[in-house]
């Protein structure tokens, strides 16, 4: 559930809008590459032919069957302090989705990415969120996040409509939207992209 309803939401953007070459985007490819051929190995035993499908559907594997296959447990590590950064961007997340809902009821935005999220106070969570700034604002999955300074240690939300124009390639709302004669409905980022 956490993979689709996180982990996917969070990276569709990086993977429709990206570069083709981008290090975020061949790096997410790499995952979700990864884990289908963890998630079939995995789930062969019960669902033989249901897994063969999907094994077969996988490109660039040499083997013919899943059934022959090894189980090769991947290695993945992580450091205690980038676990306890990733548990405080997400209890970030939890603390802005009920206000991001809360203007959606209130018909103050409409889709998450109309919106702009802005968190001020002091102490771990700003200095966590200001330095992963971005992988923040995907998680939350809004157009624009800002963080700064406040009274108050604990982080206050505020959510507002973003500025800018909807750009119709990433449907994020940026300032850039029509600043650039070749492409005057796509933001700088998607400028790039395409270019």
């Amino acid at each position: 559930m956490e993979l689709s309803a996180v982990y996917h939401d969070t990276v569709k953007d990086r993977l429709y809008t990206s570069p083709a070459n981008s290090p975020r985007r061949r790096s997410t490819q790499t995952a979700l590459y990864r884990l289908i051929q963890s998630f079939t190995k995995m789930l062969s035993p019960m669902l033989a032919f249901t897994a063969d499908e999907a094994w077969e559907a996988i490109p660039h594997l040499d083997s013919g069957s899943v059934h022959l296959t090894d189980w090769e447990p991947f290695e993945f590590n992580i450091s205690a302090d980038e676990a306890a950064n990733w548990q405080t961007l997400f209890a970030i997340r939890e603390r802005a989705l009920p206000v991001l809902e809360e203007a959606r009821q209130a018909k103050r935005i409409g889709k998450g990415l109309e919106a702009c999220v802005a968190l001020t106070g002091t102490g771990r969570e700003l200095e966590v969120g200001q330095a992963h700034q971005e992988d923040l604002r995907e998680l939350v999955n809004v157009s624009q996040l800002t963080l700064s300074e406040g009274e108050s240690e604990e982080l206050r939300v505020a959510v507002a409509n973003a500025d800018g124009e909807k750009c119709e390639r990433c449907w994020r709302w940026e300032p850039s939207v029509g600043s650039h004669d070749e492409h005057a409905t796509i933001c700088t980022r998607c400028v790039e992209a395409v270019s």
